[in-house]
């Protein structure tokens, strides 16, 4: 089940917030003025795989700020493989 629906929306208006040469904590601080709802469940979800996990076993998914980086570079790749080569 996904955490984040609409997720590539969401980011493209985190990114027309931003200025060009953005940081990783202004993107972070952004989506959480514009998604606060969005990110409460993300933190929700992270405390509760934390919780419910049994002794000795892995937490699958990243703290909430790396998960949120990790969308953000998901998105990026692909707009990259998406958008022709620069001069060509």
């Amino acid at each position: 089940m996904a955490v984040l629906h609409k997720k590539e929306e969401k980011i493209q208006v985190v990114l027309g917030r931003l200025p060009k040469d953005y940081t990783n904590k202004e993107f972070i601080d952004t989506f959480i003025q514009l998604y606060s709802k969005d990110w409460g469940k993300i933190k929700a979800n992270y405390l509760k795989q934390s919780q419910d996990k049994l002794p000795g076993t892995v937490v699958t998914m990243p703290k909430p700020d790396l998960y949120l980086l990790s969308l953000l570079n998901t998105y990026l790749e692909n707009q990259k493989k998406q958008s022709p080569a620069d001069g060509m």
